[in-house]
């Protein structure tokens, strides 16, 4: 099993609903108002540093992540595209095993 992490800017929320509504993935959680600094640089919701994220993670069984992986890349270049700038969605692909 894998667990699929994706931390996006919460700007695109309902296009990473649809993204996933597509997917059907097996089950996923979503936690909203995620604050950090990366790619895309600082999102603390202040004046300053404007915005904030959100982080989606999934479990899945092996053979679901290719076509999930490759859907959010999809989505992915097309931000990039349009958007002529880097950042706004990470994805992260980890090991897991289910302990109790």
């Amino acid at each position: 099993m894998k667990m699929v992490l994706l931390v996006f800017h919460a700007e695109f929320d309902e296009q990473i609903r649809d993204l996933v509504e597509r997917l059907k993935l097996p089950g996923f959680t979503e936690v909203h108002r995620v604050f950090g600094t990366g790619q895309a640089g600082k999102r603390f919701e202040t004046h300053a540093f404007p915005g904030h994220d959100t982080l989606l993670f999934s479990v899945m069984p092996d053979e679901d992540v290719p076509r999930t992986v490759q859907a959010v890349k999809a989505f992915k270049a097309s931000l990039d595209a349009r958007h002529k700038r880097p950042g706004g969605v990470k994805l992260f692909v980890l090991p897991v095993e289910e302990a109790a």
